[in-house]
């Protein structure tokens, strides 16, 4: 087992060190600048994604050879990972400019990547960004050691399976209990009143499938060529590709031996990027993925699009208390994770394993909450539903002392070279 790193309690910090975070409002002002879409990016990013799933497509029914097709596979594969990621700034209404433009390339991207937009927007911006890291709210909730113990023989054997160390059980967990009733169809978790509106996305999904498997059959069977080569690699493939990548980025953005969960949105003590890993990947695999794995900052600004998250992320990380929590990528470290993070103590606040023996505790992190304050309900607030009322993962938190968009734009500029 790896070494346990105890993370010091904040009682045993020097007074000094105790006393240096900076408060929100200074969180805000230093990150509000990178809050500003550019259309031209935008839209580019969004082209060029799809041209790549277009060029795939085309490889996969109209190459001769296996090899041709296997790459065009992968083209559409990484098409949807990147389609992926703008769907979900899109939905934040921080790609481009327009609020259309914005919800064009959110609804078409969902489409194409089988994800259904009514079902994200309730369970991404109300339940994730507003409940982060609550129990049952979000991505693969750990489980307590008493809630494991009472599950039956086959339920356990199956969550021992999803924490399996080779990474495929995420996977797993994923095609098994989310995507199904999370991001095809309404499950019973999505209030009554928006069911007729998933389901009409529902169709949308199953239209879209339907269509890009009848030209997958029909090209190659046109073209004399093999139907079923077509499908896997046309469609398997690439989907697989794209689920893996969404699962494991879901997991790691929000698990580690560090990160605290909480068993109720009462109960959090965490500022919002507290509560997030930045995971460090190459800077092509970064750039390719609409660097969604600077994710700390986008907890606290879900407006900053993808071409200033990098920056966003090095600015945080310069005044953030406590230190952003990061982990390098490595086959190793995901192992790391998926060994240590199985079951939760959230009275404790400690990780464990399928024993009961701790394996990791958490960073103690500063409780950021004015006294007395109570979470609101959310439920309302969704985009075009409450116009001016926010959930804090739709617009910038509110700052009383914002800066002018002049004064904005100076700060962006000499942050360049961060």
């Amino acid at each position: 087992m790896t070494q346990l790193q105890l993370a010091p309690r904040l009682e045993s910090l020097p007074r000094a060190e105790r006393t240096t975070a900076p408060s929100r409002a200074e969180v805000h002002q230093r990150i509000a600048p990178f809050a500003r879409a550019s259309s031209i990016q935008g839209y580019l990013s969004f082209a060029i994604d799809i041209a790549l799933y277009a060029l795939g497509i085309a490889g996969v029914v109209m190459s001769h050879g296996m090899g041709g097709k296997v790459v065009g596979g992968l083209l559409v594969g990484f098409g949807l990972v990147g389609l992926g990621s703008l769907s979900h700034e899109a939905a934040h209404r921080a790609v481009v400019k327009s609020r259309l433009g914005n919800e064009l390339i959110s609804i078409f991207s969902f489409t194409m990547i089988l994800f259904n937009y009514r079902l994200w927007v309730y369970d991404h911006h109300v339940l994730h960004h507003a409940r982060t890291n609550v129990k049952n709210n979000n991505f693969l909730s750990p489980l307590t050691l008493a809630e494991y113990r009472g599950m039956s023989r086959f339920r356990r054997a199956l969550y021992r399976a999803y924490h399996s160390e080779s990474g495929l059980g995420i996977l797993l967990y994923y095609l098994l209990e989310r995507w199904p009733s999370v991001h095809f169809y309404p499950g019973s978790w999505l209030p009554k009143r928006f069911h007729a509106s998933a389901w009409r996305y529902t169709a949308l999904e199953a239209g879209y499938a339907a269509a890009l498997l009848s030209v997958l059959v029909l090209v190659s069977s046109a073209r004399h060529e093999s139907v079923v080569a077509a499908v896997l690699l046309g469609f398997v493939m690439p989907y697989m590709i794209w689920f893996m990548v969404y699962s494991m980025t879901a997991f790691l953005q929000h698990t580690n031996p560090r990160l605290r969960w909480y068993r109720d949105a009462a109960s959090v003590a965490s500022p919002p990027e507290a509560l997030s890993v930045q995971v460090r990947i190459p800077g092509w695999m970064n750039h390719m993925t609409h660097y969604v794995l600077e994710h700390p900052v986008h907890h606290i600004s879900a407006m900053i699009p993808h071409y200033h998250l990098k920056k966003a992320q090095a600015a945080l990380a310069g005044i953030s208390q406590p230190p952003i929590i990061t982990m390098q990528y490595t086959i190793g470290n995901m192992r790391d994770v998926l060994r240590r993070c199985r079951l939760y103590d959230y009275d404790e606040h400690v990780w464990v394993d399928f024993s009961g023996e701790v394996t990791a505790i958490p960073v103690e992190t500063v409780k950021f909450r004015q006294a007395g304050a109570s979470v609101q309900p959310f439920d309302d607030h969704l985009p075009g539903l409450a116009e001016g009322q926010a959930t804090p993962g739709i617009f910038f938190p509110p700052d009383r002392g914002a800066r002018n968009a002049q004064e904005v734009t100076t700060v962006l500029d000499e942050d360049a070279s961060l």
